[in-house]
């Protein structure tokens, strides 16, 4: 791809998408499209792997990307809400809406455990491998 070819994108029927819809919908369709691995016949039960079928149903599925998409779009406004607060750290008085951001950063990452495996790191991939891409129909 070039980057004329990405502008292109971004400018589909004529609407030129701004970088806050761009990359929401880049985000939150990677998480759409992993979640297909548990959607449809082909697709992956963990909790039944042999059965070659998945256990979201169409209706589920279209919640599940409704979902998905407004919770990016909320999470990521929140992510650069507070980056831009926390690099003026100087300032006396906070608006409403950087508050929010605050406060919506701080519980989403209060609701991080120590089972969860760290974004990026080797133990992730090595619970993927496991749970997801390769499934052990013996288990």
């Amino acid at each position: 791809m070039t980057t004329t070819d990405l502008l292109a994108l971004t400018e589909r029927a004529g609407h030129k998408l701004t970088y806050e819809r761009f990359r929401t919908w880049v985000v939150a369709q990677s998480v759409r499209n992993a979640l297909q691995t548990f959607h449809g016949g082909w697709a992956f039960d963990p909790d039944n792997p042999g059965s070659g079928e998945g256990f979201i149903s169409d209706g589920q599925m279209r919640a599940l990307n409704v979902t998905i998409r407004r919770a990016v779009y909320e999470a990521l406004r929140h992510v650069d809400k507070a980056r831009n607060v926390a690099a003026q750290p100087h300032r006396q008085k906070l608006y409403p809406a950087e508050q929010e951001a605050l406060d919506f950063c701080e519980f989403q990452v209060g609701t991080i455990r120590d089972y969860m495996e760290p974004p990026g790191s080797p133990e992730l991939e090595e619970a993927y491998k496991l749970y997801v891409s390769e499934p052990d129909v013996n288990r």
